[in-house]
């Protein structure tokens, strides 16, 4: 795509929520970074030119400025709690995995973030288990009793075709 032909063009959000049209671009040293914009109100906003998912007729990008101010402050040191009021100890840090999903370590214990409910303290869920194992018809243990029943567990599960009965096994 050249420069040239984005001046004027169309943008708009992915989820449709904001739209409008290029004013300017905007760069660093001899690579443009941002396109400068503005709505029907004449009001001016910036997209990276990373967010920009598709051009053509329009330019389509993800708002991660919308993402960005709903956004707090990440804080370590908050309480840590079960569900059953039990303390835990205090977050003492996060850590990323490498597909990207990052951990809530409480005391020396890693948490899912599916598992954690965050605000002034930390709510922790403990994760189902199994309270059986999950055997298929012809024997062979799939899940075995006292396992976290996780969405990766439960993908094992139905590639076995025993779904349902790991569902069943933590009740």
């Amino acid at each position: 795509m050249k420069l040239s032909d984005l001046y004027g063009k169309e943008v708009e959000s992915a989820d449709k929520s904001r739209r409008g049209w290029v004013r300017a671009v905007l760069g660093n040293g001899s690579l443009p970074q941002f396109l400068q914009c503005f709505d029907e109100d004449e009001r001016e906003f910036e997209i990276d030119f990373k967010n920009v998912i598709k051009t053509g007729e329009k330019i389509i990008y993800d708002d991660a400025e919308k993402r960005r101010k709903s956004a707090k402050g990440m804080r370590l040191g908050l309480p840590a709690y079960g569900t059953d009021g039990a303390f835990l100890g205090h977050l003492t840090d996060m850590v990323s995995a490498k597909d990207g999903t990052f951990y809530y370590v409480i005391g020396k214990k890693k948490y899912r973030p599916e598992f954690v409910a965050a605000g002034d303290a930390l709510i922790v869920r403990a994760p189902r288990t199994l309270k059986q194992s999950v055997v298929t018809d012809e024997g062979e243990i799939v899940l075995k009793r006292g396992s976290a029943l996780d969405g990766e567990a439960l993908k094992k599960a139905e590639e076995a075709g025993e779904y349902f009965q790991a569902q069943m096994k933590t009740i």
